[in-house]
């Protein structure tokens, strides 16, 4: 054995044993840390202590390249901090953390968000700055089986129903407060957005943004609303118009 490899053992046991002890502790008390571990992916070894139970977990700081699935089975889940890692996509196994109220993904590579962020009902922050999102998600992309989105919180019909969660919710229904988007590549805020009816706390700066201008954006979320809300009359006079436009006459 090298003796450049022999120096390094120490600290890969003393690795191991920190991520282990990290294990122990969380099923003792509730809360994974296994921040700035490392970690390329979740720790294989976990299988073998109860975490069915943990109600706040933190990834921060590691080389995960996606959401690990196992994750996603810890339906207590109350917090999760996934900043600053290498993940590209995320999978839409998220969903199914319905307790989830506090999602942390920024600093990370990822272009962009999974419907399955909006399926979450008591989510009421989500930060996602410093990434590489070009769009937020539309009503209209989490609901793709519904003709009139709007309409979402009367009957479902039992086909449409069954490619839907439960607990998926109107954006207008979610109890967002804090939505930071902030240093991404996002031109367009969706008009469906002035539905957040809880949101307090929009951060959409450094985007190269258009709808909303950002000179408006820059004024804060009561800004950003009027001028989404005055964008949505605007289009529906504009439909409107069109709809009681005459069509041509025949010539003959």
């Amino acid at each position: 054995m090298a003796a450049g490899d022999g120096a390094q053992l120490p600290a890969t046991v003393a690795a191991s044993r920190s991520v282990e002890k990290a294990l122990e502790e969380a099923a003792a008390s509730g809360a994974l840390n296994l921040a700035n571990r490392k970690l390329k992916e979740f720790p294989r070894s976990a299988r073998n202590y109860d975490l069915s139970d943990i109600t706040h977990a933190d990834l921060s700081k590691n080389r995960l390249c996606e959401l690990p699935e196992e994750l996603c089975q810890f339906i207590s889940l109350e917090t999760l901090s996934l900043y600053h890692n290498g993940m590209r996509s995320m999978s839409p196994s998220l969903g199914n953390l319905q307790a989830l109220t506090y999602l942390n993904l920024s600093r990370n590579l990822l272009s962009s968000l999974p419907p399955s962020v909006f399926e979450l009902p008591l989510l009421r922050v989500l930060i996602v700055s410093n990434n590489k999102l070009c769009s937020l998600p539309q009503e209209k992309t989490f609901l793709p089986n519904l003709e009139d989105t709007m309409n979402v919180g009367k009957k479902l019909n039992e086909n449409r129903m069954k490619t839907l969660s439960l607990h998926h919710p109107e954006i207008s229904e979610l109890p967002l407060v804090r939505l930071d988007v902030s240093c991404n590549r996002v031109s367009h805020v969706p008009l469906c957005y002035r539905h957040l009816r809880h949101l307090q706390s929009i951060l959409l700066d450094n985007n190269p943004l258009q709808m909303p201008p950002a000179q408006i954006c820059s004024k804060g979320k009561y800004h950003i609303f009027k001028y989404l809300n005055m964008e949505a009359c605007k289009r529906s006079q504009e439909e409107l118009e069109r709809r009681l436009r005459p069509t041509g006459f025949n010539s003959w």
